[in-house]
């Protein structure tokens, strides 16, 4: 008898773990987020697990996944575990970013120190561009929560140049597609980004180390990456005009 009751237990457990539903999230702007979700979509279904993405502010996804609400954060530095203790790293690529300069002028920067002669605004919760510019002491920072507000202090005059993901340039309103602004066509710097899950769930590292390098063996990261891209290149008139220079 008790050996039929511990493998009912044993059976209900089973079936348990395989019915939970992992709470994902990600603190990407709309359509970049769209790309990131993607990409862990195709990297659960092959790790036979279930999902539920999530979208949220920037610092609320962070805060969410380091506290344990959720149970990780899509795509972020190596080293967001510097920041939120909680996180732990599946260590395979998801996402990556180059950061910008977006302006009104043509601003070279010849070394990250070279902030320091500017005002500059970056998207709050964006660590690395935070780190890149709190650390290069600028005239000043401003923080905000989404680039239209950085726009329109980049439009008064009241900012030099904001930090963006190139990406994120298709997540500006159609408003400023008379306005034309500049963008320097090398990187401050390029990122790879990792799904991060809280700590509670480290024994599952190494299957979704699996399947997420199955995506870059097999190609499947790269086309959805080009996909994506290539879906918002289309009849990109309705964004803003942005002249690159070298």
């Amino acid at each position: 008898m008790k050996k039929i009751c511990f493998l009912i237990l044993a059976f209900v457990q089973f079936i348990s773990a395989n019915d939970y539903t992992y709470k994902i999230s990600s603190g990407f702007l709309e359509p970049e987020v769209n790309l990131v979700g993607e990409v862990i979509k195709e990297g659960f279904s092959r790790a036979g697990e279930k999902l539920e993405f999530q979208i949220l502010p920037n610092q609320r996804s962070l805060i969410n996944a380091n506290s344990g609400i959720n149970d990780g954060d899509g795509s972020r530095i190596w080293e967001i575990a510097n920041f939120y203790p909680n996180l732990v790293r599946v260590s395979v690529p998801t996402h990556s970013i180059d950061l910008m300069i977006l302006s009104k002028k043509k601003i070279f920067i010849k070394k990250l120190s070279d902030l320091k002669f500017y005002h500059v605004g970056v998207i709050r919760g964006m660590k690395i561009a935070e780190k890149i510019a709190s650390e290069n002491t600028p005239l000043s920072l401003t923080m905000s929560t989404n680039y239209i507000n950085l726009m329109k202090m980049l439009g008064d005059g009241r900012l030099d140049f904001i930090i963006i993901n190139k990406i994120a340039l298709y997540t500006l309103i159609s408003g400023y597609k008379d306005e034309a602004f500049y963008m320097h066509k090398k990187p401050l710097m390029s990122r790879l980004l990792y799904m991060h899950l809280h700590k509670k769930h480290a024994a599952m590292i190494p299957k979704f180390e699996k399947a997420f390098t199955s995506m870059h063996e097999d190609g499947t990261f790269k086309r959805i990456q080009m996909d994506f891209v290539k879906k918002m290149s289309a009849g990109n008139t309705n964004f803003l005009k942005v002249i690159e220079y070298d």
